[in-house]
C-alpha cells in the first residue's frame, strides 16, 4: 500500500486488501488508523511511524483484520518523492507469516505450495518488473529501491523455507544486505550487485526437502543425515524455475556450499570454477549463521566470526571475498547493515 503523510491510504493492491479482509474500494481514502479501534493499543505505534514518515525500515507486527482476527506480518516501509506532492508517500509491503506461527500441518501446505504452484508464483514474481516501471513513472528515480520493496513473492519463498528453522524471515533479508554489500566491495556494479542481493533470498529454498527432525538437530549430524542435509543444494536449484530471471538464484542455490579449495559439496568444484555470486553469498551465510543463535550452538560474537573467516580464506572462502568482508568490518559498514533488526550482534 502507499500513505500519504497523515495516513491516508492513497493505493492499495489487492493481496494487501485481502490480508486487510477488505475490498481495495473500502480502503483507498480511507485512513489506516482507523482500521483500528480509537482505544486500541496498536494505534500509538502507527502514529509515531508517521511522525518519522521519511524513514526507511522493516519490523515484525501484529495486522487487525477486518474481522478481528490479529494476523502476525512483517512489514517494510520506504519513503519516496513524488511530483507535486510536498512530502511523498510511504510504500509498505505486507508480508503475511501467520503460517511461520502455525503447526506442522501448516509447513506441509507451504511445501505442496511450491511444489504444485511454484511456475505460478514464479511468474507472479516476473510480474513485479512490470509494476516496478509503473512505479518508476510516479516516483522518479526511485528504482532500487522499489524493487527492492517489491520482491514480496520471491521473499515469500524464501521464507517458507527458512520457516522449517523456525526462522521468522529475518535471516534471508540480512543475507540480501551482507550479499549486495560484498558484492559492491569487490567491484561489482550496484545494478549487478543488487541482482546478487536479492537472488540470494533464495539461497536455502532446497530446505523444503530436509526433514524436520535433521535441520532442528541440535547435535553432530550423521553421515546419512549430512547426506540428506547436502541434497538441498541441488533441489533448491531445480525448485526455481528455468526462467531467465531466476539465473542467478539457481547458481546460488547449487553452489553456495561449494569451498574454495574444492572441499564443498555438490560439485566439489574449487577457486574460479564456482560461480563469483555463490562465492558471495557463501562468506555472507556462514558469517550470519556464526553470528546468530541456531539449535545447535549459541551466536558467536562479531570478533569470533571474523577470525573464522579470515582462517577459512584462501581454503573455506575465496579469499578476495573474505578480504572484502574484512573491509567492510573495519570500515563499520558491516554493523551498519544490521540496523533495523532486533537481533543486533554483539561487539
Amino acid at each position: 500500500m502507499v500513505l500519504a503523510r497523515d495516513g491516508r491510504m492513497v493505493h492499495v493492491n489487492t493481496a494487501a486488501a485481502s490480508i486487510i479482509g477488505l475490498t481495495v474500494q473500502q480502503l483507498v481514502g480511507g485512513n489506516i488508523l482507523s482500521l483500528y479501534p480509537d482505544d486500541s493499543s496498536a494505534q500509538q505505534p502507527l502514529i509515531d511511524s508517521l511522525s518519522r514518515f521519511d524513514e526507511r525500515g522493516e519490523l515484525e507486527t501484529t495486522l487487525l483484520r477486518a474481522n478481528g482476527e490479529q494476523l502476525p506480518v512483517i512489514a517494510n516501509y520506504n519513503h519516496i518523492d513524488a511530483n507535486g506532492v510536498a512530502d511523498g508517500y510511504r510504500v509498505i509491503t505486507l508480508v503475511d507469516i501467520h503460517r511461520l506461527k502455525d503447526t506442522q500441518a501448516s509447513l506441509k501446505f507451504q511445501q505442496e505450495f511450491l511444489v504444485q504452484m511454484s511456475d505460478t508464483v514464479l511468474q507472479q514474481a516476473m510480474s513485479l518488473k512490470d509494476l516496478n516501471e509503473k512505479l518508476e513513472q510516479r516516483v522518479n528515480k526511485r528504482t532500487a529501491e522499489l524493487h527492492d520493496a517489491n520482491m514480496d513473492a520471491i521473499y515469500m519463498l524464501a521464507v517458507a523455507a527458512e520457516a522449517k528453522d523456525h526462522d521468522t524471515g529475518a535471516h534471508v533479508l540480512r543475507i540480501q544486505r551482507y550479499s549486495f554489500a560484498l558484492a559492491v566491495a569487490c567491484g561489482v556494479g550496484e545494478h549487478e550487485a543488487s541482482e546478487i542481493g536479492y537472488s540470494s533470498i533464495l539461497h536455502d529454498v532446497g530446505k523444503l526437502h530436509v526433514p524436520d527432525h535433521i535441520l532442528g538437530k541440535p547435535g553432530p549430524l550423521t553421515d546419512e543425515e549430512r547426506k540428506a542435509m547436502e541434497q538441498h543444494t541441488i533441489v533448491g536449484e531445480r525448485i526455481l524455475s528455468t526462467r531467465p530471471f531466476f539465473a542467478r538464484a539457481r547458481l546460488i542455490a547449487r553452489s553456495h556450499h561449494e569451498n574454495f579449495d574444492g572441499s564443498g559439496y555438490p560439485d566439489s568444484l574449487s577457486s574460479e570454477r564456482i560461480p563469483l555470486d555463490a562465492r558471495i553469498v557463501h562468506v555472507a551465510d556462514v558469517y550470519d549463521a556464526l553470528t546468530s543463535a541456531r539449535a545447535y550452538k549459541e551466536a558467536w560474537s562479531v570478533t569470533e566470526a571474523m577470525k573464522h573467516i579470515h582462517v577459512g580464506a584462501g581454503s573455506q572462502f575465496d579469499p578476495a571475498v573474505a578480504a572484502a568482508l574484512g573491509r567492510l568490518h573495519d570500515n563499520g559498514d558491516l554493523a551498519a547493515l544490521t540496523v533495523g533488526f532486533c537481533d543486533l550482534r554483539p561487539a
